[in-house]
């Protein structure tokens, strides 16, 4: 749209009015002024007669466009309003029919975990939005009748992690955010002519060979590019390069070959090299099919030297140098090479913790909500009288059923006179010889791999299950 020596917009107007009507011939569709809207960036004189010509509204940002909130800034809290409401009307409606614990961590994992991924992967989310939203899915999951007060029994940051682990993988906020992100940086790398990134060149500059940005160190570098683009030393960690041309990676920087690049797998060769800076294309000669390596150095090698040269040339002779198209990013956590958000959250959250039986409570067909009574009992967390002493209940440490030992989860489902004799006589009844061992959690870890396969082995995997449950419900 051309401005006018009056400042109008007529020429520009005429121009569109043309290819509207084009358009609407083409299509057999029609643009509904009425319903539109003109939005003026900046000083935009006369922009009320122009909307008087086109019919349509004046509006201005911040503003609401396909969902999201445009014009505003990203660290405005308000953004992540309509997310939070639309979570709680969820919640309010699920509420009315009182589904199980089962029921209400099947319903985060398939609802509420999802609800805000449009916006994650687009701001980042402030911390305190991040707790607000996670304390809605704690109240939830172990709220009771009417949203009575009840014990959150396990800890939020194990209920996320994931089931090999002990929790039931629900998705932490923050991490997931910082993987959705991850992607733009991905995308920045491989989209080298779509606008959105010459707008980020163009405003901040490219690192040498494309890949990623400078970082904005100035007034204007406060933007959300900047906060995305800080996420590069985590990324930059599960990506190498495959060669194409060479012109783009470089030889001793780039992690081309092998998990990180040579400079740091042969730190005293990098010391000697007389081109430090080298480009794979630099680097390499082709006689033919063959490759030849001409590296140089400043001075004549070592005789101690002589391993680390040899491994060195072993791994440039053995690598895979294509010479088919540019030069590329490869994402290491996948198998196609591309980059993934799964993989990446994966990485995110990955701790080591000690093998736990989650296929013997997860992978076991019984209703969800005794399996998960079987994992809170697993974890040791159920209210039984040394736990509620924990959180600061006056209770008189004993067993009201025993009389004598204080009660425990293992004494209550294992240990216990009458629950030993329960499980005695399942045995007896199967033909098993057993020694109950100390706790639910090893009990579960040796039940697993007996009885082979088919409806024996389906039927022996819920017996703990159906003797567990049975407990809580004589308890």
């Amino acid at each position: 749209m051309q401005r006018a020596a009056n400042g109008g917009f007529i020429t520009g107007f005429s121009v569109g009015h043309q290819a509207a009507s084009a358009l609407d011939a083409i299509s057999g569709l029609k643009i509904n002024l009425g319903k539109s809207e003109l939005i003026p960036v900046g000083d935009v004189p006369n922009v009320h007669a122009l909307a008087s010509i086109l019919g349509c509204r004046v509006s201005a940002l911040p503003l609401t466009y396909l969902g999201l909130s445009l014009g505003a800034s990203f660290k405005n809290k308000s953004i992540w309003n309509p997310v939070v409401e639309k979570i709680e009307k969820r919640l309010a409606g699920w509420k009315r029919f009182y589904p199980s614990k089962g029921g209400r961590i099947t319903l985060i994992k398939s609802t509420l975990s999802n609800l805000p991924t449009y916006y994650l992967s687009l701001f980042p989310i402030p911390k305190s939005v991040a707790r607000r939203i996670e304390k809605l899915q704690r109240d939830f999951l172990w709220g009771g009748l009417d949203d009575e007060p009840k014990f959150h029994l396990v800890p939020w940051k194990k209920v996320c992690e994931p089931l090999m682990g002990g929790g039931h993988g629900i998705r932490n906020l923050t991490m997931f955010n910082k993987a959705l992100l991850g992607k733009w940086l991905w995308r920045y790398a491989i989209e080298p002519e779509s606008l959105w990134r010459r707008v980020i060149d163009s405003k901040y500059g490219s690192m040498w060979g494309g890949w990623y940005s400078q970082i904005g160190t100035q007034a204007y570098g406060v933007s959300l590019w900047k906060f995305i683009r800080a996420g590069w030393n985590t990324f930059s960690n599960y990506i190498s390069y495959m060669v194409g041309d060479g012109s783009c990676i470089k030889f001793w920087h780039d992690p081309w070959c092998g998990d990180q690049p040579l400079k740091l797998s042969f730190p005293e060769l990098y010391s000697l090299a007389r081109y430090s800076e080298a480009t794979m294309a630099d680097s390499m000669q082709f006689q033919g099919s063959s490759i030849h390596w001409d590296i140089v150095f400043i001075r004549a090698v070592k005789d101690w030297e002589l391993e680390a040269v040899v491994s060195f040339l072993d791994l440039l002779y053995t690598s895979s140098i294509t010479r088919v198209g540019l030069d590329s990013m490869h994402w290491k956590l996948s198998r196609n090479g591309k980059f993934e958000v799964k993989s990446y959250y994966k990485v995110l959250t990955q701790v080591d913790h000690p093998p736990f039986p989650w296929k013997s409570i997860w992978k076991v067909q019984v209703p969800t909500r005794i399996a998960f009574f079987t994992w809170i009992a697993a974890l040791g967390k159920i209210l039984t009288i040394d736990n509620l002493r924990k959180r600061k209940v006056l209770i008189l440490d004993w067993c009201c059923m025993c009389k004598s030992n204080g009660e425990s989860v293992n004494h209550l489902l294992l240990h216990r006179p009458i629950t030993r004799d329960l499980w005695d006589m399942v045995f007896s009844l199967l033909g098993v010889c057993w020694v109950m061992p100390k706790g639910v959690e090893d009990l579960l870890a040796c039940w697993a791999g007996r009885c082979g396969k088919g409806e024996a082995a389906s039927l022996w995997k819920i017996i703990p299950h159906c003797l567990i449950w049975t407990y809580l419900v004589k308890c």
